[in-house]
């Protein structure tokens, strides 16, 4: 099998499901794929980290601040905290 045949390695953990969260609900804040157990996060000049805090299993700010388990709320809030729009589920 050639290397070009070869499918793209699936990510997984929290901060990719948060990634992923963060394209559906709030696709106009700049987000890169996690690199390094972090999310960069911006919009509009506005810049954060978010982490997964592993021994309290949630989403925090790396400069403190918990963000809850739940990957579609924790995309939520980044947004609201960055001041970007963001689709609600109902929104649909």
């Amino acid at each position: 099998m050639a290397a070009s045949d070869e499918l793209p390695r699936v990510r997984r953990g929290p901060l990719y499901s948060l990634y992923a969260a963060l394209r559906r609900r709030a696709p106009q804040v700049s987000a890169a794929p996690p690199e390094d157990s972090a999310l960069r996060v911006a919009y509009r000049g506005r810049a954060a980290t978010v982490v997964w805090d592993g021994d309290l299993g949630q989403y925090a700010w790396e400069a403190g601040g918990q963000l809850g388990p739940d990957a579609e709320k924790a995309a939520e809030l980044v947004a609201w905290a960055l001041d970007a729009p963001a689709t609600s589920p109902s929104d649909g």
